[in-house]
């Protein structure tokens, strides 16, 4: 009979705090750690009294400037809901479990809680993810035992912190740990406001993320388009969850790894003043036995504006234009393919391409996507989702979880009034279609794709060329390759193609006239084998020169 009350009793206690909200379960903390002698009373401690009500407490908290000179200086409130290392609080608890990230000055005093024992890292913990995830004062955000049974063991190590960058050429932006049970997968947006004094440009984006993410993806909103999200992490169930952030801002990339994003020379994104940012992150728990926690740490390195030459652009392509939903894959069995043709045909632009990145879920089985012929027909390859996650190497197959990010050195040249293909094959068991959504067992076809609409002509001086901006793309190329100038005037000249021997096995006399103009060279009608191939246009106010390679 006792052991029947003892689990009944059991069982009603652990009801009892699943039922408590975040941040009943942080008041009752306080009550125990930090009201003796200190945060208590008619003089509290730094004027904080943490002895009162769940909802005296809270509003003695919410974005509430310290009375700490120095943390008053730094910006700190005393919690700041989504950013824990804004949070004085958080600061003044936080070194048993975050040396050197949350660490406090010799002038914001001592670590909390003066004359008791030290909190427990899961303790620590639980004020961290309260914070982090809103600090709201009903939510139920996390499970307290999937705390205690990360620091009690099993639990895989954090990744390394990402060393920040110095103040004066960018900063970092955090967010995490947050804790993914074992065989689970969860898919989040954090809101991060930047309080850029000034507007800047963009020019680099440093990220580091947990091995075996499935993505994350960097959104900057419009101007105050960011006020309908709460601060702190957000979780993404359902489309409806993330479709706000696609109307109201603009993707800037998509990684499926840990990536440093350096622009080309001459290119940046430009930020405005105060600018909101959001970051997605999707990662699974493939471990059986585990707690994963799951972390992001990247450094947005910024310039002052006008120093760029022209502005990098960004933007996914989705299956279905504006609306996506239209993506359904039905269960026979069979391989189904899915075709995007992204051009105009009144088009005047041209895009000039940085970086591509495919993007399906668990039933891709290819992604391509080729230069789009006046005709309708694929062209050149330019996309092959077979190769490694940074394109060094054709793996024979494609890898839904790890889809390669390609860029283009020098940029690829679109002219949209042609444009590109992109196309995706599928393969569903069944016996239900699988429709579009965010999950791993939803489905997906989306391209991220970076340009620029001008060329960029850092490091070619007008003096010494009458063509101020020579482009070769596809680069590499399966056989065909293109050849694009802008001429300021006309001009004879040669174009010289050696091999990595120095041996000469192409060259051709042309006529370059002013304006915009193209030359296609074909590997198979010259008979060359694949391999690296050094180009120079010569003409008689200067060379260039560039790397060619047939695959």
């Amino acid at each position: 009979m006792k052991k029947i009350l003892l689990s009944i009793q059991l069982i009603s206690l652990s009801s009892y705090l699943f039922a408590q909200s975040t941040f009943e379960q942080v008041h009752t903390l306080f009550q125990t750690k930090c009201t003796t002698g200190c945060h208590s009373g008619g003089s509290p401690s730094a004027q904080l009294n943490l002895s009162g009500s769940t909802s005296s407490v809270y509003q003695n908290l919410i974005n509430i400037t310290p009375v700490n000179p120095a943390a008053n200086t730094a910006g700190y409130k005393l919690v700041d809901p989504g950013y824990p290392e804004r949070s004085f609080l958080f600061k003044k608890v936080a070194n048993a479990i975050d040396v050197g990230v949350n660490h406090l000055t010799n002038q914001m005093g001592n670590p909390m809680p003066s004359g008791q024992p030290a909190m427990a890292n899961k303790d620590i913990e639980l004020i961290r993810q309260w914070i982090l995830w809103g600090a709201g004062d009903t939510n139920h955000y996390i499970d307290i035992q999937v705390l205690a049974d990360y620091y009690s063991g099993p639990g895989m190590p954090r990744i390394p912190r990402l060393t920040p960058p110095d103040p004066s050429e960018g900063f970092q932006v955090h967010y995490g740990p947050f804790f993914l049970a074992p065989a689970t997968e969860k898919e989040v947006f954090y809101k991060y406001a930047t309080k850029m004094p000034a507007a800047k440009e963009v020019y680099r984006i440093n990220t580091e993320i947990n091995e075996y993410s499935h993505h994350t993806a960097l959104y900057k909103y419009y101007p105050q388009q960011d006020s309908n999200f709460l601060p702190g992490l957000r979780p993404v169930n359902t489309v409806l969850d993330a479709a706000g952030v696609y109307y109201t801002s603009n993707i800037l990339g998509q990684w499926p790894n840990s990536q440093d994003l350096l622009l080309p020379e001459g290119t940046a994104f430009s930020w405005e003043a105060n600018s909101v940012i959001d970051l997605n992150y999707h990662i699974p728990n493939y471990n059986q036995d585990s707690i994963l926690p799951a972390e992001v740490y990247s450094n947005v390195y910024t310039q002052p504006i006008g120093t760029a030459q022209t502005e990098m652009i960004a933007g996914p392509i989705y299956y279905g234009g504006d609306d996506p939903t239209n993506l359904v894959i039905p269960g026979t069995g069979l391989d189904s393919i899915y075709t995007i043709n992204h051009f105009n045909a009144d088009s005047a632009y041209t895009w000039y391409i940085w970086s591509i990145m495919a993007h399906t879920h668990q039933l891709g089985k290819e992604y391509n996507i080729w230069m789009r012929n006046s005709d309708g027909t694929k062209g050149d390859l330019i996309y092959d989702g077979h190769y490694n996650t940074d394109y060094t190497f054709n793996q024979g197959y494609y890898d839904w979880a790890h889809p390669p990010f390609r860029t283009f050195d020098p940029m690829l040249e679109v002219d949209f009034s042609d444009g590109l293909i992109h196309e995706t094959m599928y393969n569903n068991p069944g016996p239900d279609p699988v429709y579009f959504g965010l999950r791993t067992t939803d489905e997906m076809f989306v391209s991220y794709i970076q340009y620029t609409t001008e060329p960029v002509t850092i490091g070619v001086k007008e003096e010494e060329s009458v063509f101020n901006y020579f482009n070769v793309y596809p680069n590499p190329s399966r056989d065909i390759i293109n050849l694009s100038f802008n001429c300021d005037n006309s001009s004879e000249g040669t174009i010289l193609l050696l091999d990595m021997m120095g041996r000469e096995v192409y060259s051709k006399n042309i006529s370059i006239t002013e304006g915009k103009q193209k030359l296609q060279l074909s590997q198979s009608a010259l008979g060359l084998t694949p391999g690296f191939y050094s180009m120079t246009i010569s003409t008689n106010s200067g060379n260039q020169t560039a790397k060619i390679i047939f695959e």
